[in-house]
């Protein structure tokens, strides 16, 4: 992967992290706000008797977190490892005085896949003990073994009760942690059946969605790296605008068809016949689970995002306030009935989380909330609120409608309805933690919101959902989950399960022009207000951005009378220009047909789910493979439509290593969709090697025939014919540790060597997980000793080089993702750009 390129720009202000005891130039942020403490305390969120509790948690850093990925097939090996390996290497250390505690699992999480490390990261860092064990959880995140995850967050989807076989939708689903969990819980204790019953996934689905199209490519690094979902899709949309979906009444519709044009889109929803076709052959989608993890101010983050404790207003929580109201009610409309929705935020502000909940309520009646105590036995929760304060960035009582307070000439500035602080650079969060904002906003708007005062100077009045109804205690409100920090040593969260009556009536599908002159008003409606008023920008990762589409295209291009430009447009007026997805035609595709006899795939293999992405609709060089359910829905709407960015399983990617034409086929499996294929495959492309082997091609890049230890392998990979197989290596066992697991590798063997075609970081992992040392030739010390012998003459061959620089191109973007990623979890977008300098 090329290094990044330097930046001329100045550096950013950096905030003085809690361990760093050399201060510089940094600016020292003081863990206090008396507007935070006062609006708290009038709030009552906390008894009395824990508010000293509560603010000495909410001052000292997070500890680490982590969960392993339940589905894959290392877990349970991997949570043995840290078990008896890492538990007694840790236990009885200190650190400047001080003793440090070992990892220890979470209770309340199932089946103990997940563990928390109660030590500060400085002696991460500088404990030798402590950095080693760093160093295994910075290459298992890397391999996607594990999940770097705040303790809260993980959450809202294990009350969402997933089951296999599910339709679920994630609303806002970057950076996509909850995400994979989802897809986890979609595919139970296992990718396939087992032998006797082969079988790709269960038949489940889920909608991935983001309103934010970069965070969307990071989503799915995230996610499919980690878990490969047949059944999941990414979408581009806002939230409370995501499109209703269509599915098939009878299969029968579908036969002989490959894919859904944007021009059969339009002729559905403009003609008489299209419409009346739609309405007799289709069913609208609803979801059986829902996860609504909407934007927040972000205040539970306080002990990670420092910044908040400078940048909270009042104001962070009120302007959010009917945005999350707009999801949380879009998300019931695609709600089925008797199905089961979570509404969570990472924010301790009653304006986002009971007075949504209860606005949703009195809106829909057919919802109530679902008391959840003995959910997740051990973990220590408090009740939801069923009364609290509207208060002004004053701290005074807000003006509600009505009310002689909302006519008062001289009243302070306040934060409007659905607006909240902008700061310079969209680097800021809305209560976030980097940038140069210091309290400013656009226009030199003060950080506690737009003036609330009208042209006649009279105070304008709030959203009336805001105030508690009085009958809170009616609705439930008190079996919403409130996680503090001092409960449990955690951020702090707000989640409430919601269900939907069984005999609910379906909300019937409105016509397709209605649904594009509201999305116009709408829209035009937005930008009205956008021109008027500041809207959210970035927020935390944790803390789900709400940003400002500044690179929308105008609302008139959207009731333009180009019907192609207004296909590219839909969903928010923004840009869409990504390729098409389009069906093949199984083994009729003669591709197909020689990848199914070069690898030995069962006619089992459901081959009508495999798809490509161009316009030709040729397999020119990946090959994917949906669920029979996506495959509906992909054939029912088409991609513009929906926004996908992505969907499936990358199963084969195409390989043209060999000049002179000789290889008969030139495809290989990819490593993410390895143990999805693997269930249909014969033996004729399975190598079985022993640990002397594994060893020999995790040292080098390549290892020629002739040097291969065991010679019955030796005689093996010269019989077989050049190409992708894989490397099946039977109870490899890690030092120090009694568990043995199966493993299960891409490969690639040319004419006269082989190699792993493993990316470096798996590799490095698993090396260690084996080794406990990193034996590849990626490690550091092997780099540098690369580079001191660079004039040496390689001897890896032209087509094993090829191969591998394939891999390791797949590797770079998945790794630069990953970083991303991580870099949004810890609040340090602002950082990148010095980050990369330093590396």
């Amino acid at each position: 992967m090329p290094r990044p390129k330097r930046s001329n720009k100045p550096a950013k202000e950096r905030t003085l992290s809690r361990n760093n005891a050399q201060g510089g130039n940094w600016k020292v942020i003081e863990q206090t706000n008396p507007d935070f403490f006062s609006y708290y305390k009038t709030q009552k969120i906390i008894p009395e008797d824990e508010w000293d509790e509560f603010v000495k948690a909410l001052r000292e850093p997070l500890p680490t977190t982590f969960r392993l990925t339940s589905s894959r097939p290392t877990a349970h090996a991997l949570n043995e490892h840290i078990k008896q390996v890492y538990v007694p290497f840790l236990t009885g250390l200190e650190y400047e005085g001080k003793q440090l505690q070992p990892p220890k699992p979470i209770e309340w999480y199932p089946n103990q896949l997940a563990w928390q490390l109660p030590v500060p990261k400085s002696a991460l860092r500088k404990n030798d003990h402590m950095r080693k064990f760093q160093h295994f959880l910075v290459y298992e995140t890397d391999a996607g073994n594990i999940s770097r995850q705040e303790a809260v967050s993980m959450i809202p989807p294990l009350l969402l009760d997933v089951q296999p076989g599910h339709t679920a939708l994630d609303m806002c689903a970057a950076p996509g942690s909850k995400s994979v969990q989802i897809l986890e819980a979609l595919h139970g204790p296992a990718l396939h059946a087992g032998a006797g019953e082969k079988d790709v996934s269960p038949q489940g689905l889920l909608i991935a969605n983001d309103s934010d199209a970069k965070r969307c490519h990071l989503l799915v690094h995230q996610s499919l790296h980690r878990v490969p979902g047949t059944g999941m899709m990414v979408t581009n949309h806002d939230a409370t605008q995501l499109p209703s979906l269509r599915l098939p009444k009878d299969d029968k519709i579908l036969e002989g068809r490959l894919k859904f044009t944007p021009e059969d889109e339009r002729e559905m929803a403009k003609t008489p016949k299209g419409r009346e076709r739609a309405q007799k052959e289709y069913d609208g989608m609803l979801f059986d689970r829902i996860l609504a993890d909407v934007p927040c101010s972000g205040d539970g983050t306080l002990r990670k995002n420092l910044g908040i404790w400078n940048d909270w207003s009042v104001g962070n929580g009120i302007g959010l306030h009917t945005l999350q109201l707009r999801i949380l009610l879009r998300g019931i409309q695609l709600l089925k009935p008797g199905g089961r929705l979570v509404y969570s935020t990472c924010s301790m502000n009653p304006m986002e989380n009971e007075s949504v909940i209860s606005a949703a309520l009195s809106l829909c009646p057919e919802m109530s909330i679902l008391p959840v105590p003995d959910a997740l036995p051990g973990l220590k929760r408090r009740p939801g609120l069923t009364s609290w304060d509207v208060l002004d960035n004053s701290l005074k009582p807000a003006p509600r409608p009505g009310s002689e307070d909302a006519k008062a000439p001289d009243a302070p500035e306040q934060p409007e309805e659905g607006v909240a602080v902008e700061q310079d650079n969209d680097k800021s969060t809305v209560g976030g933690s980097k940038g140069k904002g210091k309290g400013k906003g656009k226009k030199g708007k003060k950080a506690d919101g737009p003036n609330n005062v009208d042209k006649k100077g009279q105070r304008k009045a709030w959203t009336e959902t805001l105030w508690p109804r009085g009958d809170e205690k009616e609705k439930g409100l008190e079996h919403c989950l409130r996680l503090y920090p001092h409960l449990q040593d955690t951020g702090a969260f707000f989640v409430c399960v919601l269900v939907k009556k069984g005999d609910a009536p379906v909300v019937q599908e409105k016509k397709e022009e209605e649904e594009q002159k509201m999305e116009v008003e709408a829209k035009a409606a937005e930008k009205r207000e956008r021109s008027a008023t500041p809207t959210p920008v970035d927020g935390q990762p944790e803390a789900k951005k709400a940003r400002q589409e500044q690179e929308q295209a105008p609302v008139e291009a959207v009731a333009k009378d180009d019907d192609e430009k207004k296909e590219h447009i839909m969903g928010g007026g923004r840009p869409f220009n990504e390729e098409p997805y389009i069906y093949l035609p199984g083994l009729e595709d003669e591709q197909i047909q020689v990848i199914k006899d070069f690898f030995g795939i069962s006619d089992s293999f459901p081959f009508s789910d495999l798809l490509v992405r161009n316009a030709a609709g040729a397999a020119l060089r990946s090959v994917y493979l949906t669920s029979d359910l996506t495959r509906k829905l992909l054939l029912s709407n088409a991609y513009t439509r929906m926004r996908l960015i992505s969907c499936g399983v990358k199963l084969f990617t195409r390989q043209d290593s060999s000049k002179d034409g000789t290889y008969r086929c030139r495809w290989r499996l990819n490593s993410e969709g390895l143990e999805v294929v693997r269930p249909f495959l014969d033996e004729r492309r399975i190598l079985k090697v022993g640990n002397e082997t594994l060893r020999q091609v995790m040292e080098e890049v390549s290892v020629k025939f002739e040097d291969l230890k065991e010679e019955d392998v030796r005689e093996r990979v010269k019989a077989m014919e050049p190409g992708s197989a894989i490397l099946r290596v039977e109870k490899a066992k890690g030092k120090d540790i009694e568990m043995e697991e199966d493993l299960y590798l891409a490969f690639w063997i040319s004419k006269t060597s082989c190699n792993l075609m493993v990316e470096k970081l798996e590799k490095s992992a698993l090396s260690l997980r084996l080794y406990a040392e990193d034996v590849t030739p990626h490690s550091k010390a092997k780099v540098a000793a690369a580079k001191s012998a660079a004039d040496t003459p390689a001897t890896t061959d032209a087509e094993t080089a090829a191969a591998t620089d394939a891999v390791e191109e797949e590797d770079g973007e998945k790794v630069e993702a990953e970083e991303q990623v991580a870099k949004e979890e810890a609040g340090e977008e602002g950082l990148a750009t010095s980050a990369a300098e330093a590396a």
